[in-house]
């Protein structure tokens, strides 16, 4: 094979490998957007369809952000589904949390894996409350090491949030305290926002909203989200639901 046949089939191998990972790229922003429009219409039976495309798409291509996609899929899944289908939240946490084992070995997702420990054992009391005793104290002490990974981690800051929302005050729980963590979580975001961290902007967005409402800061809630919706005029859950009480 002369040097011109070989220059030709090395730039054609390169040429279907810029080829191939432009493919993948695509694909995986494909779902990404899709679970963002899921988030924003409300649309879970698409966000289920997403997470099983990603799970196959992982089978295919184990790859770091790949996992890490479809374990943040299933989180949202999962927040979806406690309330009206607590079987197949369960399902899907069972397994999230096998997923959670991988990701724990890549040193870059030390801090989302933590908050993703936190946020799953706080599913667990949801599905069984009487679990509170043992993985309350489980789940804050995943959160603290998920800030101690990365401070600058707005998922992190967001589940403090949530964490301190959710939990009564007699087990340490502050909408103070979350409404400061929320406070971060989207100071963050907004310095640096990939394209599938938008709906969690949405969410800890919502989650400084409610803090402030039960701050008595009413102002404040209306007009957090209101930049909610500038963000995303579709967010049907504030549009249609949290906005308008407030703004009677």
């Amino acid at each position: 094979m002369n040097k011109t046949v070989l220059l030709f089939v090395s730039l054609w191998l390169g040429f279907l490998a810029i080829s191939s990972t432009a493919q993948s790229t695509d694909r995986l922003t494909r779902m990404q957007n899709q679970i963002y429009e899921s988030f924003v219409t409300g649309d879970v039976p698409l966000w289920e369809r997403t997470i099983f495309e990603l799970e196959r798409y992982y089978q295919s291509n184990p790859r770091e952000d790949v996992l890490y996609d479809l374990i943040l899929a299933r989180y949202g899944f999962i927040a979806f589904s406690l309330e009206n289908e607590p079987a197949m939240a369960r399902l899907h946490l069972d397994k999230a949390e096998s997923e959670l084992e991988k990701l724990f070995n890549y040193p870059s997702q030390q801090s989302n894996a933590y908050a993703f420990q936190g946020a799953f054992l706080g599913f667990r009391i949801s599905l069984r409350p009487i679990t509170a005793i043992r993985n309350g104290p489980r789940s804050y002490k995943a959160i603290s090491e998920a800030l101690e990974a990365d401070p600058n981690n707005p998922v992190a800051w967001m589940e403090t949030g949530n964490s301190r929302f959710y939990t009564p005050s007699t087990f340490g729980g502050s909408k103070q305290e979350a409404l400061e963590a929320y406070l971060k979580a989207v100071q963050l975001f907004e310095k640096d926002l990939p394209n599938n961290q938008r709906w969690l902007y949405l969410n800890s967005l919502v989650g400084l909203a409610k803090s402030y409402e039960f701050t008595d800061r009413k102002r404040f809630a209306i007009a957090t989200y209101e930049k909610a919706l500038t963000f995303e005029p579709e967010l049907k859950w504030v549009r249609d639901e949290l906005l308008p009480p407030l703004r009677d």
